[in-house]
């Protein structure tokens, strides 16, 4: 696949009803000033880490989970399957509750009878999982289609806001006093998923100048101009949800088939994601089984009301994930040295398991205790993850070559030498 092309699909993933919503809520927490400084340090970050991830898809020509068995062994790898299996299950419920939103305030709109909100995610969420089911190839070309389309749209609202309300008076509107390292680490958050499976993307990539491209563009560029462009229209009508403000600007019927499409599409692509995860786990179970119990398990769990807590999720998934990616890519350019021919060589890699859930800790702590060195916590879940697998790995090599070579062996050998 072409780079513009996956790239096309990484700006796209950003322009979606979610984007929009996290754009709004870091300017709601943040503020104007501070949220932009933090989506462009946050996307700095992330294209930071996407780089040498896509690399990897494109040297080993590997999936994302035949990367991850390399690394952690093909029991280990379940595991951290198993967590990314639970992440992309919190994104399809956040969508699936957005999603139905979008259909509930439409039909506060347009119909006298308006049913709970509950409902309209239910029925979104039968329709996305059949899709899911029977129609997946048709609904990822759709994608394709409708990904400029929201570009589109959403770049006209921001620009119709500023004509509403200017540039000064957005800077004055203050934020909810959420500190700048939460707001990076949400960023992070919300794009770092996308990052740790960008092998499956790149696997096919000619050349490191087009895994630049694609994570320069894709998760850069691209995510950084989806969440300003969010933010703007957000402050000056003072509403989070996209549907109330396009609503205001006479849009509801173009804003529908569009967000509609889009999300319809990217939960599609959620659902897919976590069955394939998922899949890896329960060998035993059939695809169309897994895909409706993980469906309808996101759905109670978007009826609950998992996107209310937005920005929380998004901070946890900036301190849980990107240990993940810290030990793959450890594994693969520093100790492997880029070097993934051979098979995995244990069942389940303790120090890379331990790494993560060590790295991730640290991240944790951090956070609650406002104790980080960089002021961002995802850095230091990050760094230490691949710190410790980095000495944790020296350390089993040297313990390794010690058992090997005994000196009292050795000695023996000699004195035999010498009585001959």
């Amino acid at each position: 696949m072409p780079s513009y092309r996956v790239a096309l699909i990484c700006i796209g993933i950003a322009f979606t009803l979610t984007g929009l919503y996290t754009g709004s809520e870091l300017a709601a927490a943040l503020g104007l000033s501070t949220a932009i400084r933090a989506v462009i340090y946050g996307s700095i970050v992330l294209t930071v880490m996407s780089v040498p991830a896509a690399m990897v898809g494109a040297r080993t020509r590997l999936s994302t989970y035949m990367i991850v068995s390399h690394v952690f062994g093909v029991q280990g790898a379940r595991a951290v399957n198993f967590v990314l299996a639970m992440v992309l299950l919190g994104w399809y419920a956040v969508t699936a509750e957005l999603f139905g939103r979008t259909f509930f305030l439409t039909a506060a709109i347009y119909l006298p009878v308006n049913l709970p909100q509950w409902c309209y995610t239910l029925a979104s969420s039968v329709v996305v999982i059949a899709t899911t089911i029977f129609g997946f190839r048709a609904i990822d070309r759709l994608s394709l289609v409708v990904a400029p389309l929201l570009v589109m749209l959403t770049s006209y609202v921001a620009w119709q806001a500023i004509g509403h309300v200017s540039w000064a008076e957005l800077l004055t509107v203050p934020g909810a006093h959420v500190d700048f390292g939460t707001g990076v680490s949400a960023v992070i958050g919300a794009v770092i998923v996308n990052v740790v499976l960008i092998p499956d993307l790149t696997r096919y990539s000619r050349s490191t100048l087009d895994c630049v491209v694609i994570s320069f563009a894709g998760n850069g560029v691209g995510v950084c101009a989806a969440l300003i462009l969010a933010m703007i229209p957000a402050l000056a009508f003072h509403e989070i949800d996209p549907m109330k403000y396009m609503a205001i600007l006479g849009l509801v019927g173009v804003a529908f088939a569009v967000l509609v499409a889009s999300t319809w599409t990217i939960n599609a692509v959620n659902l897919y994601s976590t069955g394939l995860v998922t899949s890896t786990a329960l060998r035993k179970v059939s695809y169309g089984r897994i895909i409706i119990g993980c469906g309808a398990f996101g759905t109670v769990v978007a009826i609950v009301g998992i996107a209310d807590r937005l920005l929380d999720f998004l901070v946890a998934l900036g301190l849980i994930v990107p240990p993940i990616a810290a030990v793959y890519l450890t594994d693969f350019f520093v100790l492997r040295r880029q070097n993934y021919t051979a098979a995995a060589e244990v069942s389940a890699n303790l120090n890379g398991l331990g790494a993560c859930l060590l790295g991730g800790t640290v991240g944790l702590a951090t956070y609650l205790t406002h104790t980080s060195l960089t002021g961002v916590p995802t850095i230091e879940s990050f760094v230490s993850a691949a710190t410790l697998y980095a000495i944790a790995e020296a350390i089993r090599v040297r313990s390794r070559r010690n058992r090997l070579w005994r000196p009292d062996q050795d000695l023996a050998a000699g004195r035999s030498d010498c009585e001959s």
